[in-house]
């Protein structure tokens, strides 16, 4: 590799974090202004409503509106067909949207009449209907955390992503490595979040691959489940003490493994990663089989179309493993949905190092 090329990606790289450190300010800005305001309510105390759109009411409270992902939650809760539900409650007929709300009704107030539920509201919307036993992390100290030992690690910000249901940030080592003759890469570390349910609250070690700017995220090396103690409601509803607690408590093992992950001895073993799964060679059956069951067929297509193209740009040359990877991570990369994207980089990270998340998926609170 001619220093050059090594000038040019140290250009490419530094252009990428000057351009993050927006994405990220507006990271920092969101979550400040979209705290989540809790209340802890029996089924009996819910009054549903579908006059245009569905509305729930806790107690004789003003109507809040539904997140569509607190509505995947309040139908999987109540056992209901989500799209069964969702077509209801969405249809111009009147009489659809009065049985939506009719269904969720009996559910809530004779099915589930005593069973208590964590409502969690932002700016009169509900993002997240979850159970009391809901272990409540609060993503801003722990943003702050994460910052505060990526500037010890000399990691800087390169991404942030922020949606109604969860949030992440990026940091990058601002060095080039070159794991594979050609190949150069910059390593970092990603904070993720869900104050909804919509994600395990996690640390993982992210690779980017300059040339294109393909990234992959890997396992979670902090493996923090969102489920604790069932909700007192002594004293104050939702016990801000604990509350308190448990965000100190991740605090501390997020500044213990955050130095960890962006270490010499971990960039050395993703590089490694790299080198194996560049050495294994394959055919787009064997990544059909890896992927068929994880996207949708346009995903699906557009992954095998990256892979057997002649594009050795954004792309590896060799028909690997690596290849198939950042086929994905190509595809990632050009999403608008920034939650599907998340998800489609961790994936590619999967098939890159082979490993996957070990945690339980319990009813989508993670």
């Amino acid at each position: 590799m001619q220093t050059m090329d090594r000038i040019k990606a140290r250009e490419i790289l530094e252009a990428r974090i000057s351009k993050g450190r927006a994405s990220a300010v507006s990271l920092f800005e969101r979550i400040e202004n979209d705290v989540p305001t809790d209340a802890l309510v029996k089924g009996t105390a819910l009054r549903f409503s579908a006059e245009g759109s569905l509305t729930i009411s806790l107690g004789d409270n003003d109507p809040l509106s539904v997140h569509r992902h607190a509505f995947h939650q309040l139908a999987q809760r109540a056992s209901i067909p989500g799209l069964y539900l969702s077509d209801l409650a969405t249809s111009t007929e009147g009489w659809e949207r009065e049985l939506a709300s009719e269904i969720l009704t009996r559910h809530y107030q004779h099915g589930h009449a005593a069973t208590r539920f964590l409502v969690r509201e932002v700016q009169g919307q509900i993002r997240g209907f979850l159970s009391d036993r809901y272990r409540r992390l609060d993503s801003r100290p722990l943003l702050e955390a994460f910052a505060i030992e990526c500037q010890k690690a000399g990691a800087v910000p390169i991404d942030g992503i922020v949606t109604d249901t969860r949030v992440a940030l990026k940091a990058i080592v601002p060095q080039v490595y070159e794991p594979i003759p050609g190949e150069l890469m910059a390593f970092g570390v990603e904070w993720s979040n869900s104050d909804f349910g919509a994600g395990v609250h996690a640390l993982r070690a992210f690779m980017l691959r300059v040339a294109c700017l393909n990234g992959a995220t890997l396992e979670n090396s902090l493996a923090q489940v969102h489920l604790g103690r069932q909700l007192s409601e002594d004293g104050f509803q939702l016990s801000e003490r604990t509350y308190q607690l448990d965000t100190r408590t991740s605090i501390s093992a997020l500044r213990d493994v955050v130095g960890g992950v962006l270490s010499e001895g971990k960039i050395d073993a993703l590089c490694q990663a790299v080198r194996q799964a560049d050495e294994r060679e394959v055919e787009w059956r064997n990544v059909h089989t890896a992927l068929g069951r994880r996207l949708i067929k346009s995903e699906l297509e557009a992954v095998r179309h990256a892979f057997e193209s002649q594009d050795v740009v954004n792309l590896p040359p060799r028909r690997s493993m690596w290849r198939a990877s950042n086929a994905l991570s190509w595809i990632a990369g050009n999403l608008e949905n920034a939650d599907r994207k998340l998800e489609l980089e961790r994936l590619a990270g999967q098939m890159a190092t082979g490993k996957r998340d070990e945690l339980p998926q319990m009813d989508g609170e993670q």
